[in-house]
């Protein structure tokens, strides 16, 4: 038999009054008025209560009084919670799991599935025994220690009453990595929250896992862990999603957008929704939206004569999870990089940058080699008002305050090197994955002659030929350069012949609107980037702004520093919605980005039979045997009430004869 304390200590002074009050009341003598009547037999019983309320007189037995005594006594062991374990104990050591991603915000239990796995390990706290301790790890896709281990019951109700709910994706792996590192000999929490006496001896312990199980499988051995998978959530919960919300300009028309959003059905049941599209607040276009069970579709609007703004699209449905009916998208304002393009005359490389694309993101300065000398381009260079110098077959005396890129040439100093000229070259290798080559092919490309280069440390490769490295790019302090080691032309005595097919294809202008994009910080697309939540946003700005204020979705505004380097990285982006950058002390919009949930893992809210954990299949137990505490105070307070009654049957019985 165990108790748990449900008072404060003046409380309970409050309830220890109680039972000496009920019985003063029975040595308390009634005052009466002395009247004169013929016969003192009709007031018999009027003199009996007399006796009975004479102060200091003996009590005499009296059944009411028992019974009085009788239910207050079993309202203070009601308060008491008396109450045992099941014939199995949690173990010496536990360790509760509670999962906080986003989709544990779904309501299909009548609360949020959250709310519902606090109270499972509120109980389970409770039928902890004394020598018992446990920790407590909140986990989204990242781990969230609460409290260390303990056997203090109060700090591990706190530690989960602290959990709340966040809009990020779920993986365990984290999470999973903390609690092996205290139980398996020979590994660590990696985590300084977790670390106390006990991880240098190493104990087996159990792991409670209180989720809907909506995660992939964690790639990792529970050694001396043994995990148990508590199910959170309904069998068959409904859910309608936005997995998918872009906004791009049509090519044919400038001034048109086009939206384009996934609607995917969860459920197990067709239904019809409407999709509702705004933008900056105002309603702009609305349809209706057929899907089938577990069945995805998509939907379109066009938008006439909108340069930038915000498009929201929400769905108008009331389903069991609502954070993933709505979507939003950012219409980024157009904004013009500065370029100083450096040649003798590159008609391929001038005509590139003269395309209506280019032009729309860039204002382009042609000046000529001889011209690096001068001090009006010397100071141009040294004050950081250029995004991106484009040297063509020559180099500065000193590298600019600028990004650049190199045709044909190296960059001053010994942080690049390159090979004697050879050829003919062959690309053997693009790298597709990086935003300069971005739908760039180079497969037909014919090359007369390259050197390789050899890049900083730190560079990336972008292209590479049968000789070695024939593009490359690498980080200067908040800069970056890129270097092509052949030029587009070669110049000989006799004139200029072409060194490349290259600027004929179709891939060479898409290559140099990217190399705008990555080295200037341009976008030239109307849709602004978006990134799931609590996921880092890349501002590539230009590097001029040294300084940005961000502005999350509350309107709270966080400012970051370059520090040095070339890119902008904002990490606070834990809220859906729009973010917008501008420079500090400045309401010029630099750059919108927004957060959407955009994960079909978290909108499939069924919560998962089992779980799977490296090789081992986590079957859920819904019935828990293993750690019911069997209570009684609910059997006290009926027993109270029955007895109040008996003694209130019996006090009206006996005045009434």
């Amino acid at each position: 038999m165990s108790w748990i304390n449900m008072l404060s200590p003046w409380q309970w002074l409050i309830m220890a009054a109680v039972p000496p009050l009920i019985v003063m009341l029975y040595f308390l003598k009634l005052r009466r008025m002395p009247v004169e009547v013929p016969s003192t037999y009709l007031w018999k019983r009027t003199i009996e209560d007399l006796h009975v309320n004479s102060i200091w007189q003996r009590l005499r037995k009296n059944l009411l009084l028992l019974l009085q005594l009788l239910a207050v006594l079993a309202l203070i062991l009601a308060c008491l919670r008396p109450g045992f374990r099941g014939e199995e104990t949690l173990g010496s050591r536990s360790i509760f799991m509670i999962d906080n991603s986003c989709s544990m915000q779904a309501t299909d239990l009548g609360k949020s599935r959250l709310a519902v796995a606090k109270e499972e390990a509120y109980e389970m706290i409770e039928a902890l025994g004394k020598t018992d301790v446990a920790m407590v790890i909140a986990f989204s896709d990242r781990a969230d220690p609460r409290q260390g281990y303990t056997s203090d019951r109060q700090k591990l109700k706190q530690a989960i009453e602290s959990i709340t709910a966040t809009n990020r994706t779920t993986d365990m792996n984290e999470a999973l990595r903390a609690a092996s590192g205290l139980a398996n000999p020979g590994r660590t929490s990696q985590i300084e929250d977790l670390a106390d006496i006990q991880v240098a001896e190493a104990m087996p312990a159990k792991v409670y896992i209180l989720s809907d199980g909506g995660f992939s499988a964690p790639q990792m051995d529970l050694g001396n862990l043994s995990a148990e998978y508590i199910k959170i959530g309904s069998e068959s919960p409904a859910n309608v999603a936005v997995t998918a919300f872009t906004a791009e300009r049509n090519v044919e028309r400038e001034s048109q957008i086009e939206a384009f959003a996934r609607v995917q059905n969860f459920g197990a049941e067709s239904v019809t929704v409407t999709a509702s599209l705004s933008l900056d607040g105002e309603l702009v276009d609305a349809t209706d939206v057929s899907i089938e069970a577990v069945a995805s579709t998509g939907v379109s609007f066009e938008i006439e004569n909108v340069v930038e703004g915000q498009l929201k699209l929400e769905l108008e449905i009331d389903d069991d999870f609502a954070q993933d009916n709505i979507a939003f998208a950012g219409l980024d304002p157009p904004r013009q990089l500065e370029v100083v393009l450096v040649t003798e005359g590159n008609s391929a490389l001038e005509s590139a940058l003269a395309t209506e694309q280019a032009q729309a993101i860039a204002s382009v300065r042609l000046i000529g080699p001889t011209d690096l000398a001068t001090p009006e381009v010397q100071q141009l260079a040294d004050s950081g008002s250029v995004d991106l110098f484009i040297y063509d077959q020559c180099a500065p005396e000193k590298m600019p305050e600028a990004n650049t890129m190199f045709l044909g040439s190296l960059p001053p100093g010994d942080a690049w090197q390159a090979s004697e000229p050879a050829g003919p070259l062959f690309v053997i290798n693009t790298n597709r994955s990086h935003p300069m080559l971005q739908y760039v092919d180079m497969g037909t490309v014919r090359i007369v002659e390259g050197r390789a280069l050899e890049m900083p440390v730190g560079g990336t490769e972008l292209l590479r030929t049968d000789t070695g490295i024939l593009m490359a790019v690498a980080p200067r302090e908040a800069y970056q350069d890129a270097v092509l080691g052949m030029g587009l032309a070669k110049r000989t005595d006799e004139g200029v012949a072409p060194n490349t097919d290259w600027p004929i294809k179709r891939s060479f202008p898409v290559f140099l609107l990217n190399s705008l994009e990555y080295l200037g910080g341009a976008v030239s697309t109307a849709g602004s980037k978006t990134i799931q939540p609590g996921q880092p946003a890349v501002l590539n700005l230009a590097n001029r702004f040294d300084q940005v204020e961000v502005a999350d979705p509350a309107g709270k505004k966080v400012t970051i520093d370059r520090t040095g380097q070339p890119q902008l990285v904002f990490t606070q982006t834990e809220e859906l919605g729009f973010y917008q950058a501008r420079p500090s002390q400045s309401e010029r919009l630099l750059q919108m980005f927004t957060v959407n949930l955009f994960s079909e893992q978290e909108s499939d809210i069924v919560p998962a039979v089992e779980v799977q954990i490296g090789a081992q299949e986590v079957v859920a137990n819904p019935e828990r045997k293993d750690i019911v505490r069997i209570e009684y105070w609910r059997w006290l307070l009926a027993l109270a009430l029955l007895v109040l009654s008996v003694e209130w049957y019996l006090y009206n019985r006996r005045v009434a004869v």
